[in-house]
């Protein structure tokens, strides 16, 4: 059986380290989120067990996200659903309240018109909301690498 060794001031430093680096990391519209389930709408959760990940580098976005769910509207030409890097058209950051910030952001892809909204605690953990203009909305949810 195995016991914890940090007193609770040190937990409390290390959280606070940590939710000093979210803070960091989303202040300079630098971060990455590394997926870890996926909600849809009509097929429920599933576990994503690969590399997925939604990555802000100033006014780009990495979108590499697996998607299942309804195509209201059929792509003709490349259609790269979740998957590619745009510039982000509108950002929008609420700043931290209670605990999590909430971050709005837009991008156009090749095919698409795409709203993304991040619920990000202070700790890293973080809900994603997909709305799409062709396709059915999606949620995930992950945390934030503040390691690299």
């Amino acid at each position: 059986m195995a016991c914890s060794t940090m007193t609770k001031a040190e937990r409390e430093a290390k959280e606070a380290e940590q939710a000093k680096m979210v803070k960091e990391a989303l202040d300079k519209r630098h971060y990455k989120i590394d997926i870890n389930m996926m909600y849809a709408r009509r097929f429920g959760s599933k576990n994503v067990t690969s590399n997925w990940s939604l990555e802000v580098k100033g006014d780009t976005l990495v979108s590499y996200l697996p998607y299942i769910g309804v195509a209201y509207e059929a792509s003709f030409g490349s259609n790269s659903g979740l998957n590619f890097t745009a510039p982000i058209s509108n950002y929008e950051d609420e700043g931290f309240k209670k605990g999590k910030r909430m971050i709005r952001l837009k991008v156009k892809n090749e095919d698409d018109l795409l709203d993304y909204q991040l619920e990000v605690m202070d700790n890293g953990s973080t809900a994603i909301d997909v709305m799409s203009r062709k396709r059915e909305g999606i949620s995930y949810s992950g945390e934030m690498d503040v390691e690299r």
